[in-house]
């Protein structure tokens, strides 16, 4: 079993970063502003059915690079 379906928000270096799990598989997008990031994650979280304001993601990210707005590699 993969992990749960969840959305994160992370800042690095001025850019932020969206993490999206769903059915098991995690994403990252980039976004330059804080609001097009928290509307991002708020379509996904709203997509995925979860309840609340996404959370804040605070380990660093490992293996997978962000993906920008269009899911392509940074």
């Amino acid at each position: 079993a993969g992990e749960p379906n969840d959305v994160r928000l992370k800042n690095v270096d001025g850019q932020r970063i969206v993490q999206v799990v769903e059915d098991g598989k995690a994403t990252r997008h980039l976004f330059n502003t804080q609001a097009v990031a928290e509307s991002y994650a708020e379509f996904k979280r709203i997509r995925l059915g979860l309840p609340g304001k996404p959370p804040t993601w605070e380990e660093n990210p490992v293996d997978e690079r962000p993906k920008d707005a269009h899911g392509k590699d940074r």
